[in-house]
This record gives C-alpha cells, structure tokens and sequence, in this order.
C-alpha cells in the first residue's frame, strides 16, 4: 500500500487532499482508481505513531477525496533512539547516506564539517524531501530530524553535555568491533573520506562517554560506514 506524509490534522472520516505535490503523485505517477487505498502517516501530536488507512472516492479537479478505513498503529520503528553525525561528503553520497539511514531507522542525523570534509554546507529543502520519501517508503512512523550543520568540535561538545553513550568509528582501532548495544540511545560519529584527523582522533579518546569502534578489517567508504554501523547498533 502507498504511504504519504501529511503534516496536517487528518480526519477521521473525510480526507479531502489539495496539496499539490500528493495530488499530483495520486492522480498522475500512481493513477490510483476509486476504491484503492493509500496510507497517510504524520508525527503531529496524537496522531504520531499510526498509519490512517483511506479509500480512494474520487478526484474532482484540484482535490482527491478519501473515506477513512482503519487506523493501524505503526510498531516498525527500533526500540533504539540512533543519532547519527555523519561528515559532510559529496552531495550525491550525502544524499544516499539520508536515505539509507532512513531506511535502517535512525531517529536523527546530524551534518558534521570535519577536517577532511569535501563540503561545507547542504541544500536543506531537497535533503529534507529525500527524508519524507525515504520515510514514506520503508514504513517509518517518523521522519528522522535533520539538524543544521555544525563544527567536528561543536559535534563533540553537544554530546558531551547531553552524556549520551556514543560510538566514534575510526581506522586505527582494530579490536574493538562494533557489535549491537543495549543502550536505547546512543550516538555514532563517521568520518569523512581518508578518515579523521589525528586532532579529531585525540579529542574523542579523551572523553569519557566515547568509545572508540572498528568496523571491521576492510576499508569502508564514508556512506558504506555509516549505513553498516548505524544497521548494526540499531538492529545488531
């Protein structure tokens, strides 16, 4: 069944829908005919949580008007709560790592500018579309919040006040595999492409809520790291 996010408030009898970019993919990509079904899904309030299952009546010019069926509540989402502060790397990897972490379930992605970061800035509107696709796709009962890009130190400073359990993936540890924890949040740091600097490095070995992770013998790229770590102590 097709899903769509709808921030507004969703009737529990009549749907009338008018926003356009939904009308559009209703009537024109997906043609759906009177009688289909389409769930909608929002993180507003009480409606957060659950999908709303409608039937297609009709569409009449500039709306499509749906009859409620059943509310089902959405139990897809991990028991764990996953921040992930990936480092800026090239847009189209970037873009892949939202949508792939979205798909394994973190709850939070946080754009980090380290000393090796191939970018400096992101193009917050169409990350954000990609976060409500990728949502609408694998079943999210949530859309991961994306937070405004900030410094490797400003990163490491946030974690520490907050005192959340956090785990900084690095190359030159080769023990200490990553596995699955039983902390219901946790942090994950990943590099950029060629890694941490050895500056980033020493800052993360001297706090005390870090612990330093391999991800295994091979050498990941950035995206490949960030999707297999975040997999692993989301589900691991």
């Amino acid at each position: 069944m097709h899903r769509f996010y709808f921030p507004q408030q969703i009737d529990k009898d009549i749907l009338v829908l008018k926003e356009k970019p939904i009308l559009h993919h209703v009537k024109n990509v997906l043609r759906l005919k009177k009688g289909e079904k389409a769930a909608f899904f929002s993180d507003k309030g009480e409606y957060a949580g659950y999908d709303f299952v409608f039937e297609l009546k009709n569409i009449d010019g500039g709306s499509a008007n749906f009859m409620f069926r059943e509310r089902v509540e959405n139990t897809r989402e991990p028991s764990r709560k996953l921040v992930l502060f990936q480092s800026l790397i090239k847009k189209d990897k970037f873009e892949w790592v939202l949508e792939k972490a979205t798909e394994v379930g973190v709850s939070e992605i946080v754009p980090v500018i380290s000393a090796r970061s191939e970018k400096k800035s992101l193009n917050q509107e169409r990350c954000e579309k990609i976060l409500k696709e990728a949502a609408e796709q694998s079943g999210r009962a949530f859309i991961p919040r994306l937070h405004p890009v900030t410094s490797f130190d400003r990163a490491v400073s946030k974690v520490r006040e907050l005192g959340t359990k956090t785990y900084f993936t690095s190359l030159s540890e080769k023990e200490n595999m990553i596995r699955g924890v039983g902390d219901r949040a946790i942090n994950l740091f990943i590099g950029p492409e060629g890694g941490w600097e050895e500056r980033e490095e020493f800052a993360a070995h001297h706090h005390q809520n870090f612990e330093i992770i391999s991800l295994g013998r091979l050498t990941l790229r950035s995206e490949t790291a960030a999707i297999a770590a975040s997999y692993t102590l989301l589900w691991g």
